[in-house]
């Protein structure tokens, strides 16, 4: 079988390029609410508490990600660490 590369469409590559600058927002957002709360309280943010702060935002239209999904937080940049990669 051959699989042939093929250059992604402009609408693709827009979409992709949209799809990557909010991940890259939404990540630095996430970064300064942690850094802003241990600074201000000295109290740490969960990976948790963030999660649940996103599931109304597509609702409210303030997150265009679709198909919003644990996994794509995750290509975005929250990731909470893994205990396997403590240990190895």
């Amino acid at each position: 079988m051959r699989f042939a590369y093929k250059y992604p469409k402009q609408a693709q590559v827009h979409f992709l390029e949209n799809q990557l600058h909010e991940a890259c927002a939404l990540y630095n957002a996430a970064l300064q609410e942690r850094r802003d709360a241990w600074k201000v309280c000295r109290k740490g943010i969960r990976y948790y508490d963030q999660a649940k702060q996103l599931k109304p935002m597509p609702e409210e239209g303030l997150l265009g990600l679709a198909n919003f999904s644990c996994c794509q937080m995750c290509s975005a940049g929250w990731i909470r660490p893994s205990r396997r990669s403590s240990l190895g």
